[in-house]
């Protein structure tokens, strides 16, 4: 079982506790921003991003978590063991893996994709228009 004076745990767990206040901090202030900028969509999409990254972030800590408590190359028993440990341990490595692959895909495959550059132009343009 992790040892009370873990700092490395505490700190982890504090800053996903951040993370997650956060988001929810987030979610209620798009509410606030439709109500006072109702015809200002770029607040809008910014208020979307940052929850967007801030649930990635929290995604990524879980799994840093359940890697952490669940190492499967230590004997320690941490509430269960077996086949159960190994399974939350390959859960937070998929969780990482996931996160990772998501980012990777968002923001270095969108610069070189032609198309959506395209599609992107033509949305500026059809919302200047309008």
């Amino acid at each position: 079982m992790p040892e009370k004076k873990d700092v490395k745990l505490n700190m982890l767990l504090i800053f996903i506790l951040i993370v997650k206040i956060l988001w929810v901090i987030s979610l209620f202030s798009h509410f606030a921003i439709k109500h006072y900028l109702p015809d200002d969509n770029y607040y809008v999409e910014l208020n979307e991003n940052i929850e967007y990254m801030l649930h990635n972030i929290f995604t990524l800590l879980i799994g840093l978590l359940l890697i952490y408590l669940y190492h499967i190359f230590t004997s320690k028993s941490v509430c269960i063991e077996g086949h159960i440990k190994f399974y939350l341990f390959s859960f937070g490595i998929l969780s990482v893996i996931g996160v990772l692959q998501k980012m990777f895909h968002k923001y270095y495959f969108r610069e070189g994709n032609e198309l959506e550059v395209e599609l992107d132009q033509e949305y500026n343009k059809l919302d200047q228009e309008l």
